[in-house]
């Protein structure tokens, strides 16, 4: 089954037809946004941790403990994880990463005899470390039991019933179902649709990946000092350079790993506004703030695109970030999105109308940084060049050291080549080991 339905894959062929993107490139990108990252990054609080090189012996043990129980669960069969090792970037320091592990002598992954059914964001969050809990398991097959060993597919359908028999299901729907992976139901199955039953818990450990991997957990991690998180996330905060006593303002804000990022690079010296204008996304924002001890930041319920300039003065902040709402179909792996052209076109004018009020607060010679976690023209470069032309006075400026990506936009009518090598798309990643496996530059291709 395609990662779109057919309306949004001919959509974005069409879209993409206007660059110098080939139908090879493009059919590769789909590929390549259908797997899961190969390394997961970690990103170290500088505010609580004083000494960065404890903070990789302090990975390194992590990853030592969850590879030995998962090891220890798995004992009894002629196979093992290899336990990662961390690498810490030289460029951006507080960026601890690692490969994904994969087992020793076993090549495929096999399918088990008993299901469970989950949706496909829950999916989504396993392939970044997660275990399922009790509320994301829609189905279990009728006959399993506690520990017992269930495979877990995305239900891209979005049809299967809570409680039903996931075996049924899969046997009525195995082409609208993704093989996720393998793991242990930690209860019978009439425990997990029980009103009485506690409704949070882990309901489903994983084993293993479809791909062969297994990350772990990151729930037993310190989460005052780390905080998962993708480079090309990290990179945004760096490149807007954000200086002590600047007044900066994060337009949209949550979940806040970028404003907590803004606040530990300043040192919490300055002023941080963080707009998101849902009310339960600001609460969890504010208790992140105060987990991260990030005192400079005040959160706010605000409608980026609806500033009342009474109350925000204009041309007020030394720095904007616009991580804009989007169709974030580069988030990877994208299993399968439902999103339709009408609502992929949605996304254009709200963005604009949100980057008009950030270019609006800017000062004068100010930073403005806009990124997305989506793979349109129409949300990227188009926008880029949609800003540009409305605003003479704006003018894209190299973001070395942090240009690091291979790629840069893709051709767009209204931006020159010049222009173009100033944007930066994330594609395929790749590492290059410049000197020792502890010292090193990354060269990126697109979101991982």
């Amino acid at each position: 089954m395609s990662l779109f339905n057919e309306e949004t894959l001919m959509y974005l062929k069409k879209s993409f037809s206007k660059t110098d993107f080939s139908e090879d490139s493009f059919n590769k990108l789909l590929e390549w946004l259908s797997e899961s990252p190969k390394w997961s990054t970690i990103r170290v609080n500088k505010n609580l941790v004083g000494d960065l090189s404890k903070s990789l012996k302090d990975i390194e043990n992590f990853l030592q403990g969850s590879f030995e129980s998962i090891n220890k669960l798995i004992s009894a069969e002629n196979s093992r994880y290899l336990v990662p090792r961390c690498n810490q970037l030289t460029l951006i320091d507080e960026c601890i990463f690692y490969e994904s592990s994969k087992k020793i002598n076993e090549d495929k992954i096999r399918m088990l005899e008993k299901f469970a059914i989950i949706d496909v964001k829950c999916a989504q969050a396993i392939f970044r470390g997660a275990d399922i809990f009790i509320p994301g398991v829609i189905s279990l097959s009728l006959n399993a039991k506690a520990n017992d060993l269930v495979s877990i597919f995305a239900d891209l359908k979005g049809k299967c019933l809570r409680g039903s028999d996931a075996s049924e299901y899969f046997l009525k729907n195995k082409e609208y179902l993704k093989f996720i992976g393998n793991g242990w139901s930690l209860f019978d199955r009439d425990d997990f649709y029980k009103k009485e039953h506690i409704k949070n818990g882990i309901g489903i450990k994983i084993k293993e990946l479809s791909n062969g991997t297994y990350i772990p957990s990151f729930i037993n991690l310190n989460q005052k000092n780390y905080y998962p998180q993708n480079l090309p996330s990290m990179l945004c905060a760096r490149i807007l350079d954000p200086k002590p006593g600047q007044f900066i303002l994060d337009m949209c804000a949550a979940p806040g790993g970028k404003t907590t990022h803004i606040a530990e690079l300043i040192s919490n010296k300055g002023r941080i506004i963080a707009f998101d204008k849902i009310p339960s996304k600001i609460q969890k924002m504010k208790e992140l703030c105060v987990q991260f001890g990030a005192t400079s930041v005040e959160c706010y319920v605000q409608d980026a695109s609806k500033i009342d300039f009474n109350v925000y003065e204009p041309e007020s902040f030394d720095r904007v970030l616009v991580d804009s709402p989007c169709s974030a179909l580069g988030q990877r792996p994208l299993i399968f999105n439902k999103v339709d052209p009408n609502q992929l076109k949605s996304y254009i004018n709200y963005q604009k109308m949100i980057l008009e009020n950030a270019v609006k607060l800017l000062k004068p010679g100010g930073y403005l940084v806009f990124s997305t976690c989506t793979i349109t023209l129409e949300e990227n470069e188009e926008q880029v060049s949609w800003l540009l032309n409305r605003y003479k006075f704006l003018k894209l400026i190299d973001q070395s050291p942090y240009q690091i990506a291979e790629s840069s936009g893709l051709k767009c009518r209204g931006l020159t080549n010049t222009q173009l090598k100033l944007l930066q798309r994330f594609q395929p990643m790749v590492f290059l080991y410049l000197n020792s496996p502890k010292n090193f530059e990354l060269i990126v291709k697109n979101p991982a």
